[in-house]
């Protein structure tokens, strides 16, 4: 068997073998498009007969509104610096002491 043979055989299973993969490779997307087609219909499903759906008119209940917590007095500023420099942004090419 010569070299051009040779090389034609190994080309051939190459292809064979490419097929087979591209096949499986269709059959596993094929299956995963249809678990996800299942679920979006199920959360469909399970969307219509909640409160709030369109269809019905119905809404669900309202939930009760939370006071919003007075705003927090301002923090001393940390140990060590002083009170007018507390908001400042630090000089990041200044020696830490």
């Amino acid at each position: 068997m010569g070299f051009m043979d040779k090389a034609k055989q190994l080309g051939d299973q190459a292809k064979q073998l490419a097929d087979q993969a591209q096949k499986k490779l269709d059959e596993t997307q094929t299956k995963f498009n249809e678990s996800q087609r299942q679920k979006a219909e199920q959360q469909a499903a399970a969307g219509e007969s909640t409160p709030g759906d369109a269809a019905t008119g119905t809404h669900p209940p309202a939930e009760p509104e939370t006071p919003e917590a007075p705003p927090a007095a301002e923090a001393p500023p940390p140990s060590g610096q002083p009170a007018e420099r507390a908001n400042e942004t630090p000089d990041p090419f200044k020696p830490i002491q």
